[in-house]
């Protein structure tokens, strides 16, 4: 896979708005199966606009934790944002260390 897992904030340069100045607009593939989640969590951690640009089709795992922090902070974040849950799953013997499951 090409990319790293995103979705990638979309921070404003100081240049944006002057006249002349390039102005690339954050491509989006509405057809990912993860856009809503990257929206969601686009929403949670507050950003003003993010990007798809780069993105391999992941999600990056600490924007889930960072996410379901937001959510925990702001109830208005926890009512709109649709972030998957964070599950363990333990092997049951004891000796193995629980596997993390995000999303589906």
């Amino acid at each position: 896979m090409l990319g790293k897992p995103g979705p990638f904030q979309v921070i404003k340069s100081e240049e944006a708005g002057v006249p002349g100045s390039p102005t690339q607009p954050p491509r989006r593939r509405y057809e990912c199966p993860n856009y809503q989640t990257c929206l969601s969590i686009a929403a949670a951690v507050n950003w003003d606009s993010f990007t798809c640009r780069g993105c391999n089709g992941q999600v990056e795992e600490s924007l889930f934790w960072q996410a379901h922090n937001a959510q925990r902070h702001d109830k208005v974040a926890e009512q709109i944002c649709e972030i998957p849950p964070i599950r363990y799953h333990c092997c049951g013997d004891g000796t193995t260390p629980p596997i993390k499951i995000v999303g589906r």
